[in-house]
């Protein structure tokens, strides 16, 4: 029997390592639930935010380290959605002028290309009880770096070594805390004859790779009894393993994309980008291969 081929791409997470968050002065540094917040962050009528310069010039590191093209202008926009962790309704990002897109990683047997690489705030964190959830906006506006590939992956392992090369470059750049963040992924996984499932914020590399495993097994084996894929969004549990239900998959035209008010239109000056592509380490990769050469 011919085999479903597999798809596979990733939207990845990254906390950036700044001392304060993104668009206001509050610290990053870990407290009490809710008493690392402001007016900005929680997005109260009125209050203005304005852009880290320290986070803006390490995800543009990172980017120019993946290979991407720079865009000349940024431009930030609200996703805007409703969810009890997202204290002002919407979430500011980037969305059609991102910092760099077109990029690209290599692993072992193939390219891995890369659709953007953008500037987005963090939301906040629900913390699950038994019958209840309590929810702390410390985390809410923490600078993230989100990585979106095309879905080149056709494996877990294959996926498992992008997310540890991609791990080593954060720390050779040192725009990562290794110990105290967590990187966290939403994975878009689709088998031939079947829609695409996104396995919504799972965190951690190893779990990322169960999350696949297990969701290509499931699907894998729906289709062999007939049954269709449909488009949904779901999670996963570590503990039993398994992915469940959330709910039906938005479209990118659900989240009802604006321009973001607040915040002017970045541009980047070549002097600039100049300077920050002279300050990059030479990077792992680059290096083994000086090495093997020499």
């Amino acid at each position: 029997m011919k085999e479903n081929k597999v798809k596979i791409g990733l939207e990845i997470h990254v906390p950036i390592n700044t001392n304060s968050k993104l668009f206001c002065s509050c610290s990053t540094e870990p407290g009490t639930p809710n008493t690392r917040v402001c007016e900005v962050c929680l997005g109260f009528p009125g209050a203005k935010p304005q852009l880290n310069k320290e986070a803006l010039n390490k995800i543009l590191r990172l980017a120019l380290s993946l290979e991407c093209k720079i865009s000349e202008k940024i431009v930030f926009a609200r996703k805007i959605y409703f969810y009890p962790d997202l204290s002002k309704n919407y979430q500011i990002t980037q969305y059609e002028h991102s910092l760099g897109h077109k990029g690209v990683l290599a692993i072992s047997e193939k390219k891995i290309n890369l659709t953007r690489v953008q500037i987005e705030e963090d939301p906040g964190k629900l913390n699950h009880k038994d019958k209840f959830s309590l929810v702390d906006y410390n985390r809410s506006g923490i600078p993230l770096a989100e990585i979106v590939t095309d879905p080149d992956f056709e494996t877990a392992e294959e996926v498992l070594e992008f997310m540890q090369k991609l791990k080593t470059i954060l720390n050779y750049l040192g725009i990562y805390n290794l110990e105290d963040s967590s990187i966290r992924a939403d994975v878009n996984v689709s088998l031939e004859g079947g829609e695409r499932v996104e396995i919504k914020n799972v965190s951690g590399v190893k779990n990322i790779q169960k999350a696949i495993k297990f969701e290509i097994i499931r699907q894998k084996y729906l289709l062999k009894k007939g049954e269709k894929i449909v488009q949904r969004t779901v999670h996963f549990d570590e503990d039993s393993g398994k992915t469940f239900l959330s709910r039906d998959k938005e479209s990118e035209e659900d989240y009802g994309y604006i321009f973001e008010p607040d915040l002017s239109i970045i541009e980047i000056e070549k002097k600039y980008l100049d300077r920050v592509k002279k300050e990059l380490p030479e990077l792992p990769h680059n290096k083994f291969k000086r090495f093997k050469t020499e």
